[in-house]
């Protein structure tokens, strides 16, 4: 795949975040932003890895468990922000949660959310949290992101990302932004400009598959950052 090996490769050479977008994408594909100033000054960016520890997450095709590739996509995303200039800070680096109480697994899970939340609403800060989807239909695909109706600018990054993926790695995907639902905790009480970003449906066996395969997760991240850093350069 000719993205594959150019993202590989760049990520090998780039030393400065203009030089990673055109080698990666190429001078026809060089997203405008690229070369741009930056219309904000640049946020903070929150990288969250969901789940962790004892809460995997979705399983998904042949047992396939959902925290061990969040925590691949978002440590790729991370280091790809760092290279272009962002600050980055992350929930997990590892195979954790935030839990500092609880005897029960409620009482844990309870912890993590309240732990992360804090760090959702740090001052200034933007939140990209790494999921992958599942469904009892299993044709279900394609990635989709969810956004927090609390700041006006979520559903701009919300945006910003879907377009990037569509573009980069996913052209048939149909999938429009969704603002949260009061089932999703974090977005629907944090106040910063927050996403989700469901990457796939582990319950797909093609696109489980996929997203097994590191350098598909490493074009993922690719499309995640270009994403953010559009939103940054778009106007609010």
């Amino acid at each position: 795949m000719k993205l594959r090996s150019i993202l590989l490769s760049a990520l090998v050479a780039v030393s400065v975040s203009v030089f990673l977008f055109m080698m990666i994408t190429g001078s026809e594909s060089i997203p405008a932003s690229a070369t741009a100033q930056p219309k904000v000054p640049i946020p903070k960016v929150l990288v969250d890895a969901g789940h962790g520890g004892e809460d995997g997450g979705a399983i998904g095709v042949d047992g396939v468990i959902e925290k061990d590739i969040n925590l691949d996509i978002a440590l790729s995303v991370a280091d790809m922000l760092r290279l272009c200039g962002v600050e980055v800070s992350m929930t997990r680096r590892d195979d954790s949660d935030l839990s500092e109480e609880g005897t029960t697994i409620k009482e844990r899970k309870y912890s993590d959310m309240s732990n992360r939340l804090s760090l959702y609403n740090a001052k200034d800060t933007a939140v990209l949290s790494i999921h992958q989807n599942r469904f009892s239909d299993k044709s279900a695909r394609g990635a989709q992101v969810f956004y927090s109706t609390n700041n006006e600018h979520g559903s701009l990054l919300a945006s910003s990302i879907r377009n990037s993926v569509r573009q980069l790695l996913q052209p048939d995907n149909e999938r429009e932004i969704k603002p949260a639902g009061s089932n999703i905790f974090l977005l629907k009480n944090t106040e910063n400009p927050a996403v989700i970003v469901e990457c796939g449906f582990i319950s797909n066996p093609e696109e489980c598959a996929m997203l097994c395969d590191g350098s598909y997760r490493r074009e993922m991240s690719f499309a995640v950052t270009t994403g953010f850093i559009d939103y940054i350069h778009s106007d609010k």
